[in-house]
């Protein structure tokens, strides 16, 4: 077991291309940590330097207190879970599982152990002796996971390993790489562009755009205190409905007046603003789709718009809103919260109104779009 330290990494490629730049960060030992972020964003660079599969322009990469920069991926005791799975087609599920054994010269029959348990843990036993084009796209990365497995390494490093399978399949892996990773209790890095495997997954989310780190927390930090605005944008499905608005200092106390509404920053953000002395100003204002409700009668602190699309989801609808100014919200309620009678009226053009509290918004520099609180 091991912990990964990486000081001032950089990467630049030729013509001074900078795909990482100044990357700082210490993954604790048994940690699972996710790198997540939009494509092109430097997450696989900076996995790949830490496998020693991409050099390091600048900077340092520490495994278990040793400068590994120099050292060749087979000697940095690493094991890596690539997204094109890189499984020798010729050879059977058992002897890509138990190829890096044989390499080391392991005797045949700890191979054999430790090849039948990784299979028992992954459930793909029976498909020993198949070759992998035999194999489904879920049962091909259960042996690259497995081939991973049996090294015994000090860091476990995946790449996408989700992304090439369907949308229910990648959630049944989510959940076995969850129960693995309780079983294996070893560090792990894990790069997603998937902020729903970043969120389920990762005991830290580090938030990448352009190279730089944009946010490194707890999921549940960087969901109810995002630093900007790409952060809380990124996290969250459906996005985070953002619009431009005045936040207003009135006898010690804060309103929005978002399409010309007005509603009271009440709660603990209210208090937060107090604290901070936060004069009025021109902001960003972000308010999750989940924490907008339906209002039965207008008002005040209520915003009217006109529905355009109610996507049903089961549980839920996802209904598309228009203000009268052309902004466009999604609101997420609950079925649940409605009757039958109630959901057949939510059709295109339907009036509305719409509301939310003051304790669940977020505030955003017009300027700098930095969280006004953090």
């Amino acid at each position: 077991m091991a912990n990964v330290k990486l000081t001032d990494v950089k990467k630049i490629y030729d013509k001074n291309v900078v795909a990482v730049h100044d990357f700082n960060l210490e993954i604790k030992d048994k940690e699972f940590v996710v790198f997540v972020g939009p494509s092109g964003c430097g997450k696989s660079t900076t996995l790949r330097m830490i496998a020693g599969l991409e050099d390091i322009s600048e900077g340092t990469v520490e495994i278990d207190g040793e400068v590994v920069n120099d050292l060749q991926p087979k000697d940095r005791d690493i094991a890596m879970v690539f997204q094109n799975y890189a499984l020798y087609p010729h050879m059977t599920v058992y002897d890509n599982i138990a190829f890096s054994l044989r390499l080391k010269k392991v005797p045949e029959d700890e191979v054999y152990e430790k090849v039948t348990n990784a299979a028992n843990v992954l459930g793909i036993t029976e498909y020993l002796m198949r070759k992998p084009r035999a194999l489904s796209g879920g049962q091909r990365q259960r042996v690259a996971i497995g081939r991973a497995m049996v090294r015994n390494a000090k860091v476990f490093l995946m790449d996408e390993p989700l992304s090439n399978l369907d949308a229910k399949l990648r959630n049944q892996m989510r959940a076995e790489i969850i129960l693995l990773r309780q079983k294996l209790d070893t560090t792990f890095v894990y790069v997603t562009h998937d902020q729903t495997e970043a969120m389920t997954l990762g005991d830290r989310i580090v938030i990448m755009q352009n190279g730089y780190i944009e946010q490194v927390g707890t999921p549940m930090e960087v969901f109810e205190m995002p630093t900007n605005l790409f952060v809380a944008e990124f996290i969250g499905a459906p996005k985070m409905n953002t619009f431009k608005t005045k936040l207003i200092e009135e006898g010690g106390k804060y309103y929005v007046t978002p399409f010309g509404s007005k509603i009271e920053v009440n709660g603990i953000k209210g208090d937060m603003l107090r604290e901070r002395n936060v004069k009025s100003q021109n902001i960003i204002l972000g308010v999750r789709p989940e924490h907008i409700s339906l209002a039965e009668n207008g008002g005040e602190d209520t915003i009217p718009c006109t529905l355009e699309v109610n996507e049903m989801m089961g549980s839920e609808l996802h209904l598309h809103v228009v203000t009268e100014d052309g902004s466009h919200l999604i609101v997420r309620t609950p079925t649940v919260d409605l009757d039958a009678d109630a959901r057949r009226e939510l059709v295109y053009g339907k009036k509305l109104n719409i509301t939310f509290e003051g304790k669940v918004m977020h505030f955003f520099g017009e300027e700098d779009n930095r969280n006004l609180l953090v």
